[in-house]
């Protein structure tokens, strides 16, 4: 009997999340190929992967509207889910819909706020909201009859928090801040992340957000024996970076500077307006180039700007400066453009399907071998993405021979 794995979206009505639901249909129905899914290239073969069929979708957001509505208007606006395709389609976006829970908003930015639907407005404590959503992932499983679920930070960008959180401190902090409605400084996604993790339902941060990386996150994980991993998936300029810095580095060409304009539409440009938010963003990027090049001299910039006519399509210009053999100053420039969200959605159903393996393997807490999936992956040093990718086909290597169901 195969395996029904759940996969919880967080931000379900976002570009991402669509593309991931919209996109998982258009394969099973067999009105698209695999391309883009490193689970389908030969580092994965004869791994005993979940297929895409025996997915059910579910999720929350704290937006009014639906998948199918997202998923007509992302077709409009960029062009890749057409008429055509969600119309054949549409049974499996309405089953997705009828999956869909109102968020939690706590802590967030006021872009996101300004976006939110009447039910994720009514004031509730965070006690109650905490349970409101275990009981959302508890009522998904037992309805689908699900081997398990797996849940998945597609959110908006977070603001960092300040450093002295009581309830980020621990496990039993966060539990006594949640008892006590104490929610100032508090990320929602700690929350989210907290209560999948309680219940045994692995967790994947997508997002720059300190969710997994947390102490109550990390403490819930390996309390429950269940995986936890993130942070910010890795689809454009940072990819890139790792790809090329690299090559510097070896060749013993020191970079001067490294600076890079990244200009981009969508909700997920309108938030990044916010400072807070931009700063999770930059740090992130950065901090991927600044543990390949080990340099505290090079000069390294990121700007991120919003045009809202380029909608999902995001454009990097990047500028390498580098000295060369006799003091010979040169240059590298490189424009990166891509459809956001079609980048990053294979990645989603590659980390889900790793992730679902791994957890029947038995294994617990961050899963450094998925480092070519995010930008600044926890527990991680190692960031060229040749190596990265190494540490992945040995997993690959060890995990090829499981045939146990495991939990």
């Amino acid at each position: 009997m195969k395996r029904k794995v759940g996969i919880f979206l967080i931000g379900a009505y976002g570009n991402v999340a669509t593309c991931v639901v919209a996109g998982t249909a258009a394969i099973v129905r067999g009105l698209t190929d695999r391309t883009g899914l490193v689970t389908e290239t030969p580092v994965c073969e004869g791994l005993p992967l979940a297929d895409l069929p025996q997915f059910v979708f579910g999720g929350w957001d704290v937006r009014d509207g639906s998948i199918a509505a997202s998923a007509s208007d992302f077709g409009e606006r960029n062009g890749l889910l057409t008429p055509e395709l969600t119309k054949k389609i549409s049974r499996e976006l309405k089953r997705a819909d009828a999956e869909v829970r109102p968020g939690l908003l706590v802590n967030a930015t006021p872009a996101v706020v300004a976006m939110a639907g009447a039910a994720s407005r009514k004031k509730e404590k965070l006690a109650a909201g905490f349970k409101r959503l275990q009981a959302d992932l508890r009522s998904f499983r037992d309805r689908h009859r699900l081997d398990d679920v797996i849940v998945v930070n597609l959110a908006s960008t977070e603001s960092m928090p300040p450093s002295d959180v009581p309830a980020l401190r621990s496990l039993s902090h966060f539990r006594k801040a949640v008892a006590k409605d104490e929610s100032e400084g508090l990320p929602a996604s700690v929350v989210y992340a907290v209560a999948a993790l309680d219940l045994s339902f692995p967790f994947i941060d997508f997002t720059p957000s300190v969710a997994a990386g947390s102490a109550p996150a990390r403490e819930a994980a390996a309390l429950r024996g269940v995986p936890c991993m993130g942070r910010d998936g890795k689809t454009g300029e940072t990819l890139l970076k790792t790809v090329l810095a690299p090559m510097f580095v070896a060749r013993h060409l020191p970079v001067m500077s490294w600076v890079g304009f990244n200009v981009l539409g969508n909700r997920d440009g309108e938030v990044l307006r916010q400072s807070g938010a931009l700063a999770s963003k930059v740090r992130d990027k950065d901090e991927a180039l600044r543990r390949i090049l080990k340099s505290d001299t090079t000069h390294s910039q990121v700007r991120i700007d919003y045009v809202p006519s380029l909608e999902d399509w995001k454009q990097a210009y990047d500028l390498v400066h580098f000295k060369g053999f006799l003091g010979a100053r040169m240059q590298l420039h490189f424009i990166w453009q891509g459809c956001d969200s079609a980048l990053a959605a294979p990645l989603v159903i590659d980390l889900v399907r790793m992730t679902d393996l791994a957890r029947r393997r038995g294994e617990r807490g961050t899963l450094p071998w998925l480092a070519p999936f995010f930008k600044t992956p926890i527990d991680c040093d190692v960031q060229d993405f040749a190596a990265q990718m190494m540490l992945f086909a040995q997993w690959c290597d060890e995990a090829r021979g499981f045939g146990g169901d495991g939990v």
